[in-house]
């Protein structure tokens, strides 16, 4: 026989053009792992800080959850409420407590929110100065609450902050002074007589 034709007679290398079985399998799993990978690449980088299992918010409005709630309870010698993740158990609590139609009301007065200070100055609350922000808060706390989603949102915000600030571990621990047991107990000591 004649040399060119023993490539192609062997019994190893019937097609040299089809791979083996082996390559096959490689170049497949290679595939599905990249499949498997892309949704995790092509995911948006920015994300809310805490999972929400039933609102729906973007990065910009925790941002701006944080603002309102840093100009509620600033950072003086103590922590603010920025520092201590008041705006994340708003957030939490509105998710986990709150009914369906209070959620939705929650969202949409977020919504009117934004929109009212963008009417009022043209730019968004994270944009605002110090003093703009204390202002419009200042306005906000003059108004009743009423039942538009602006006022319930605003209302249940600040409810919801000072909640998550009284009851975070500094403030029991080093304000309030907060002890599990109401006052040790001492057995050697006889008891008072009213």
């Amino acid at each position: 026989m004649h040399p060119i034709f023993t490539n192609i007679i062997h019994p190893d290398n019937l097609n040299p053009f089809m791979p083996n079985r082996r390559v096959a399998i490689q170049q497949l799993l290679m595939i599905w792992a990249g499949v498997a990978l892309l949704p995790s690449c092509l995911q948006n980088e920015k994300k809310v800080s805490i999972p929400l299992k039933l609102i729906n918010i973007l990065p910009e409005d925790e941002n701006m959850l944080a603002e309102l709630a840093e100009i509620i309870l600033p950072k003086t010698d103590t922590p603010g409420a920025k520092d201590l993740s008041a705006h994340l158990f708003a957030l939490k609590m509105v998710d986990d407590c709150y009914s369906k139609a209070n959620q939705e009301k929650y969202l949409e007065g977020m919504k009117a929110f934004e929109s009212f200070i963008t009417k009022k100055t043209g730019k968004s609350f994270t944009e605002l100065s110090l003093s703009e922000r204390q202002s419009i808060v200042a306005e906000l706390d003059m108004q009743k609450p009423s039942g538009d989603a602006l006022s319930f949102f605003y209302h249940s915000t600040k409810r919801l902050t000072v909640q998550a600030y009284t009851t975070c571990e500094y403030y029991m621990t080093k304000i309030r002074g907060y002890k599990m047991i109401p006052g040790n107990f001492q057995g050697c000591i006889p008891l008072k007589t009213a």
